[in-house]
């Protein structure tokens, strides 16, 4: 082990004293095609061209890639005869000490394989990323795992710093050891409107009926370039080999991979260079925690020599390149650059002069520049150039919340409470979070701080299943709307009728799966306005809640129960499709 570290730090000391080349070859499908022209209106895709041009100006602007290194390929320009030609070149040209980055962003597959059964990597399957001529015969459209792995030794054998980015189903076992367990929350909600995963029987219908998976007997077994010491190698997949790649839509409604989303996002709000372990970090964070996406990236990296190295693998930088751009053209009060969304530039975007003295704040963002507004008395003339300061974003709200309140804060209503509700939760017939049964609709109470609403539940009390659904104290609601109103994708709404979801509390009595008694906050399908009249409605219960013993919250309580509402407001906005969440609070 020492010894290897010793050669590790011997090589990056001999290499780092020369300047390293970059080169990049990005790959980036949305078109697929059945017969050559003819495009396939069922296996293309949306947004894998955006994240091979995100992906290109990140490289570019982030860590100064000279723009004739870095070789795209987008969609019919992307078959394997192109790719393969595309990392040779790099290949010829790279000397030891240089970096390169291997960037994929499109369909992938997995195949059964009989011939590696007893590989405890692979386990009897092997993967592929799947370039854009679906028609091609022999399934050469088809960039197996074995191929790739074979590509990338010649670059750890020649001492060139790799990465490797898939953005694709099945791609964490493409080139890398075995994956840790899968586990899945039954109760997390995705809508996924576009999976990156091409049905093997789209590919060359005409030869084969492949109603199921593709069956390819391989018994070569190609050592993984993460196995060779040093060898600086690593992959950073989308996804683990059994799942499935999400595409969502951007704060500017641009539709992206959810992992190059998280990726570019890391980057965005970071104004320091990052170590590759730290990198890794936030991107789960972001897409398990924050973004609530059921997908879970893979990263496999020769740990030794990439932890502490850059996302590209050079040592961390003390500084690194602001966005710049020229100004295009001026008027009083609106200027003109030529940035715009190839370089993931969003309104709410701020760019300054050298000085800082004078901002521009953007405005309408086009494909290849952005209007921005500045001070009226502002002189910029064509070709001043502007340096990106902030980049905060603005996007209209995702979801529309409504939280009903009490005109009581938690005392006073924990006292009407005692009164009118609690004697009716000791009987058989009262239902709660964690105890009512198997109905679709139930006589339904909404507590405010009504002085009736007992004698109301005593009529049926004895009779029937009832629920009691509580609006919030004052104290409490408010302390959860200044937090929501923070939140860009939230939007909250002063009626049940124009809501997404509203907020209700619920008081769980103790039972088999309740341990004890406990105020259940949780989000719902809001109640209709006449639900003391009507009683009966709809019996909803949504998983994620936050549960406190009382409503007499100290001021640490009452925080942490609005931080905790608004993570469960993300999981309802998850519910409702994948836009990707702006966490940039409201200005």
């Amino acid at each position: 082990m020492k010894s290897s570290l010793i050669l590790s730090f011997l090589f990056f000391s001999a290499t780092c004293c020369f300047a390293q080349n970059k080169y990049a070859v990005i790959v980036g499908i949305n078109e697929y095609y059945d017969k050559p022209g003819v495009k396939s209106t069922e296996y293309s895709l949306k947004g894998c061209v955006n994240d091979a041009i995100s992906m290109k100006s990140l490289l570019i602007n982030r860590f100064s890639f000279p723009k004739e290194n870095v070789k795209t390929l987008l969609n019919a320009q992307a078959t394997q005869k192109t790719f393969l030609a595309a990392m040779e070149n790099v290949l010829n040209k790279s000397k030891p000490g240089d970096v390169a980055v291997f960037f994929f962003c499109g369909h992938g597959i997995y195949t059964i394989n009989p011939g590696n059964k007893l590989d405890f990597v692979k386990q009897g399957y092997n993967q592929a990323i799947c370039m854009s001529d679906l028609y091609s015969p022999n399934y050469e459209c088809l960039v197996r795992d074995n191929t790739l792995k074979l590509l990338f030794n010649r670059f750890v054998k020649k001492k060139v710093t790799l990465t490797s980015i898939l953005d694709c189903c099945y791609s964490e076992n493409m080139s890398m050891p075995p994956p840790p367990p899968i586990y899945h929350n039954p109760y997390r909600i995705v809508d996924v409107k576009t999976n990156k995963v091409v049905p093997l029987g789209v590919i060359d219908l005409r030869s084969y009926k492949l109603n199921q998976t593709l069956t390819v007997n391989d018994k070569a077994v190609i050592e993984r370039p993460s196995e060779t010491p040093d060898s600086r190698f690593a992959n950073l997949a989308a996804c683990s080999w059994a799942q499935k790649a999400v595409e969502i839509w951007d704060e500017g409604g641009k539709p992206h991979g959810a992992f190059t989303k998280a990726i570019i996002n890391v980057f965005e709000k970071s104004k320091v260079d990052l170590p590759l372990s730290k990198v890794i970090e936030r991107i789960k964070n972001d897409i398990d925690i924050v973004q609530n996406l059921q997908q879970r990236p893979g990263f496999r990296y020769d740990t030794l020599s990439r932890d502490n190295l850059n996302f590209i693998g050079l040592p961390v930088q003390p500084t690194i390149p602001a966005l710049q751009t020229r100004v295009i053209s001026s008027l009083q009060g609106k200027v003109t650059v030529n940035v715009g969304a190839k370089d993931d530039v969003m309104i709410g975007n701020v760019f300054t002069t050298k000085d800082k003295a004078i901002s521009i704040k953007i405005s309408k963002v086009y494909p290849e520049s952005a209007d921005g507004l500045t001070d009226p008395n502002a002189k910029f003339k064509k070709g001043d150039i502007v340096f990106i300061s902030d980049r905060y974003r603005v996007s209209d709200p995702l979801i529309k919340i409504y939280i009903p309140a009490s005109t009581l804060n938690s005392a006073g209503y924990m006292d009407m409470f005692n009164r009118q509700v609690l004697p009716f939760t000791k009987e058989k017939t009262y239902q709660d979070y964690f105890n009512f049964s198997n109905v679709r609709t139930a006589p339904t109470f909404l507590f405010n701080n009504q002085e009736n609403l007992g004698l109301e539940i005593s009529k049926i009390a004895k009779q029937n299943a009832f629920f009691v659904l509580m609006a919030s104290p004052l104290d409490i609601a408010d302390a959860i709307k200044s937090t929501l109103a923070k939140e860009q994708s939230i939007k909250l709404v002063n009626t049940a009728e124009e809501a997404d979801f509203a907020l209700y509390v619920n008081y769980a009595a103790t039972s088999n799966d309740n341990n004890s008694p406990k105020f259940v906050f949780s989000l719902r399908k809001p109640l209709p306005a006449d639900v003391n009249l009507k009683k009966n409605a709809e019996v909803i219960f949504w998983a994620d809640n936050v549960a406190f013993p009382n409503l007499i919250l100290n001021s640490t309580q009452l925080s942490q129960l609005s931080k905790d509402i608004q993570k469960i407001s993300y999981a309802a906005i998850r519910s409702k499709g994948t836009h990707w969440i702006n966490t940039y609070p409201r200005r």
